[in-house]
């Protein structure tokens, strides 16, 4: 019910998004030149959220995304990056030396832009791993993949070429996902 909500929501924010910018007096196609297309590369950490946070309670994220059509007000963005979750030491059971999850996701989603800040929201796929490492060298190590839906909702700041903001993130179906903040900044790279 939850992800069908979020989808929803996003449906609307990119009508809403389309009518604003309709009404602002511009026509014609919408990848003609009154901006650039550019590629954002960032990093990211912040706290899950969920009921992860007892055994994952920080992530690390190289987020990257590709910005595109020519609208200063609003454009398409595709979403991907390296979502990195370790286990703390004191969480771990004596057997074990390290585990982690590592998502990676690849979703659509609009960005929005109001003056100097932003609203984006995206949908789509990741790959989540799992992956146990023992503290016997007898047993190999473990690794599950996932494929789970992946959403996004990301809030923040253009200072110049960089973007500083907040951003949650959902992967997997409701009640096992896991959801998580972060901060975050990025630097674009314009073509």
């Amino acid at each position: 019910m939850k992800t069908k909500l979020c989808m929803l929501a996003l449906l609307g924010f990119l009508t809403i998004g389309n009518q604003l910018n309709a009404q602002s007096g511009k026509t014609g196609n919408p990848l003609e030149k009154n901006g650039l297309n550019y590629i954002g590369l960032g990093l990211e950490v912040g706290p899950t959220l969920n009921q992860f946070s007892r055994s994952i309670p920080v992530h690390f994220g190289l987020p990257l995304k590709v910005y595109l059509g020519r609208q200063k007000t609003g454009r398409f963005i595709v979403r991907t990056g390296l979502h990195f979750f370790p286990a703390p030491k004191r969480n771990l059971v004596p057997e074990l030396r390290s585990a982690h999850y590592l998502i990676i996701p690849l979703a659509i989603g609009y960005r929005r832009n109001i003056r100097d800040w932003y609203l984006e929201g995206s949908i789509g796929a990741a790959s989540t791993q799992f992956r146990r490492f023992y503290t016997d060298d007898a047993f190999s190590p473990t690794k599950i993949n996932y494929r789970e839906i992946n959403y996004g909702l990301e809030v923040g700041r253009q200072i110049g070429d960089f973007d500083v903001g907040l951003a949650a993130y959902n992967t997997g179906p409701i009640p096992l996902n896991i959801l998580c903040l972060g901060i975050k900044t990025s630097y674009r790279i314009k073509w």
